[in-house]
Order: C-alpha cells, then sequence, then structure tokens
C-alpha cells in the first residue's frame, strides 16, 4: 500500500506539472513513468509461476530441543522473483498451538534458494508445516500476484523418556508373575501349576504329582500353566473433542511414561495404536526401546485434539481382537465413559483428569498442573535419547 501511494502522488506530481508549467518534460516523465509500471506488472504476472517448493525437516525431535527447519523453492523459470512474500504455517496436531513464519523471497532465475531457521518446542505432539500460498510482486512492489505451492510436512517432538509409579495403577500394584501364566486354561509350562485334579484315563504319567498322591492315597495330576504373552492392554485417548491443550498433552506424556515403564520392567504387554499401511488400530507388543519408541511415534502422528473419542471403539471392531486380563485406559476427559465397553470380567484401570487428584479403587485421576508428581512421573536418564529411530530428513515436491 505504501509503495502505491507514493507512486500515485509521483503520478499526480508530474501530470499538475505538465498541466500547470506546460512543460514537454514533465509529459516526458509522466508517459516514461506510465510505460514502466505497465512493463513492470506484466513482469511480475509472469514471475513466480514455475517454482516447486519442498520441505527438508527432521523426522522427528524431542521436547525442548532445538531443530532445523528448511524449505527449499526452485525457480525453473529465466525469470527471476525479485519481489516475493508468504508465510509458513505450523500447528501442533495435539495440543492445538499454531502459529506462522513471515518470509521475504528473492528467487533468481534457474536456481534454487534455500530458507532455513530454527524452531523449539516445549510440547510434544505432531507439528504439521504448511507453504500454502505466496505473492510474486512486480518491481516495484506495486502489484502482487498469487502463487500456489500447497505443500506440507509433519514432524512429530516426541516426549521426554520418563518412568511412572505402576503401583499406582491399583491398589495391590501390577505382579509380575501373575500376567505371565493364565488362570483361564492349562498349559505345557513346567515352571507353574495350573490346576490338581484326580487322574483321567489317557492322562500321561508325568502329570503325577506322587507327592500329593502318596499322601490322599490316590492318582492326583497335576496341570501345568498356560504361559501368556501379554495380559494387560495399554489403550490411551488422544482425541479430546474441544478440550483445553494441556489435556491431549498429559494423555501423551503418561501414556508413554506407562510403556517404558512397563517395557523396563519387562513386564509383558500390548498396547493398540493406528497402522497407516492398513488404516486400522492394530495391536503392537512393547518389548523393546525400538517398539516403544515407534509406537509413540505412530501415536503423535495420529493424533488430533479434534478428534473424538475413538481408540476403544476401534479396538473392539477389528475382527479378531482378543481379550486380556486387563486393561489400562488414559484419558484427558473428565466425562468420557469409553471404559464402560471394555469386558466387563477383565481388571480394568482407568486414569483420568480431574478437578481433584485421587485413588478410587480401579480409577486413579490426575490433575492437569501436577499430573507428573500424582502420578510420580519422573525423566529416565538423559543419555537414553531417541538414537534407534532413523531420523532421516525427508523433501516432497509438488
Amino acid at each position: 500500500m505504501k509503495n502505491r501511494i507514493i507512486w500515485f502522488l509521483w503520478l499526480v506530481c508530474m501530470a499538475a506539472g505538465a498541466v500547470i508549467t506546460g512543460e514537454y518534460l514533465f509529459v516526458c516523465v509522466l508517459a516514461a513513468t506510465a510505460v514502466l509500471l505497465v512493463v513492470s506488472c506484466i513482469y511480475g504476472a509472469f514471475s513466480g509461476r514455475k517454482v516447486q517448493a519442498c520441505f527438508i525437516l527432521p523426522e522427528r525431535s524431542e521436547q525442548e530441543a532445538v531443530f532445523q527447519v528448511q524449505m527449499g523453492l526452485m525457480n525453473q523459470s529465466f525469470y527471476p522473483v525479485f519481489r516475493g512474500n508468504g508465510s509458513i504455517h505450523w500447528e501442533n496436531m495435539l495440543t492445538g498451538e499454531k502459529g506462522d513464519k513471515e518470509l521475504e523471497l528473492f528467487l533468481r532465475g534457474k536456481k534454487e534458494e534455500l530458507i532455513a531457521f530454527q524452531g523449539r518446542s516445549d510440547r510434544c505432539g505432531c507439528i504439521r508445516f504448511q507453504f500454502a500460498d505466496w505473492k510474486a510482486r512486480d518491481l516495484f512492489g506495486i502489484v502482487a500476484f498469487k502463487r500456489r505451492a500447497d505443500i506440507s510436512r509433519d514432524m512429530v517432538v516426541m516426549p521426554h523418556k520418563s518412568r511412572m509409579d505402576l503401583a499406582l495403577l491399583s491398589r495391590e500394584g501390577f505382579d509380575m508373575e501373575s500376567f505371565k501364566f493364565s488362570k483361564d486354561r492349562p498349559g505345557d509350562d513346567p515352571g507353574e501349576t495350573y490346576d490338581v485334579r484326580e487322574y483321567r484315563p489317557g492322562d500321561s504319567i508325568r502329570q503325577i504329582h506322587w507327592k500329593l498322591s502318596g499322601k490322599l492315597d490316590k492318582v492326583m495330576i497335576r496341570e501345568k500353566s498356560y504361559p501368556v504373552d501379554e495380559a494387560v492392554l495399554i489403550l490411551a485417548e488422544p482425541g479430546q473433542e474441544g478440550a483445553r491443550s494441556e489435556a491431549p498433552e498429559a494423555v501423551a506424556e503418561i501414556y508413554g511414561a506407562v510403556l517404558y515403564s512397563f517395557m523396563e520392567q519387562k513386564i509383558p504387554c500390548q498396547t493398540a495404536v493406528y497402522d497407516p499401511a492398513s488404516g486400522q488400530v492394530r495391536l503392537e507388543k512393547v518389548d523393546t526401546l525400538r517398539d516403544y519408541e515407534d509406537i509413540m511415534y505412530r501415536f503423535l502422528c495420529h493424533s488430533n485434539v479434534n478428534e473424538k473419542p475413538a481408540v476403544i471403539r476401534d479396538y473392539l471392531k477389528n475382527p479378531g481382537q482378543k481379550s486380556f486380563a486387563a486393561y489400562i485406559y488414559i484419558t484427558g476427559d473428565s466425562e468420557d465413559q469409553e471404559n464402560e465397553l471394555l469386558p466387563r470380567e477383565a481388571q480394568i484401570v482407568t486414569v483420568r483428569r480431574g478437578k481433584n487428584a485421587a485413588h478410587n479403587g480401579n480409577e486413579l485421576i490426575y490433575t492437569d498442573g501436577d499430573y507428573r508428581r500424582e502420578l510420580g512421573i519422573r525423566k529416565a536418564d538423559r543419555r537414553a535419547d531417541y538414537g534407534t529411530m532413523d531420523n532421516r530428513e525427508k523433501k516432497e515436491k509438488v
């Protein structure tokens, strides 16, 4: 607008000078200015039409860590873009935070320009960077011509590795051995006993409980236990439609702390997480650090603050879904009743947000401001960084 006003005043002055003085010089200057402006506008209309853009981002970062954001702009035309401007829009899909990075662009003909700046996020989540529309201006910045790039790229900010006091999840705490063997069916594990009963025709003599048989004066059989790989299913609900930004972030941190603690203490468990290949929720084991990192990455990639709660429904509607002895359900919605859909015969522990911290049987309530202390969450060794994931830089062109 400022440039337009200046040029308008210039044209008015030249025209007034030509009328008042009658000097030919003012007429020539006025005509030359008009031609120059027309040429400038025509040039601006053709510049920037053949520009390709791409983001160059790390696949993931960590809370409070500095990361590099780069965007490459390739001008495939011989015409330089002398004046251009646009903005990179970013949004944390988990917390709903958003902002813009304003850009001034100068693109040489047949050259690629690299725009780089540093970023830092104190909150975990999937950050989406978008560069949609930008403007190429004429030589004097009077007229702007809209250009479309329409590129986006996601980067995941991982939460700190943290541990949680698992004894808080139930009054008795989680007994590792009780989750290793099934209480509902016999098996062939020689180290654990499922049941003792009288001999039946066809039973192997190797199963005879000789000591007890001698005491009772009848043949007794010892049934072996059936080993269970995963008796605990951990579910976390990131969808908090209309919730404040702290609620989904707390769910992600608590979910990560529970997974990390189960993995570290070698307690067998599974979790339900979105699978981008099938477009469905899949059950995944959490045995190693790589499992933990991959699950947290996928969880944050597909967590959106505007979504309705769906993880339990998606888990239950999958064909062939298995039942578990215990379920841990983590939600940031104080009114969430999705846990009532889970099998009633199982042990269900719900960790939910509320106004006051409390431990009511199988329900653990935390508050927004102090959930780390209330749940016994503490950071793991800082040396245990996210070193096992592929941190390749990705490009996307349009």
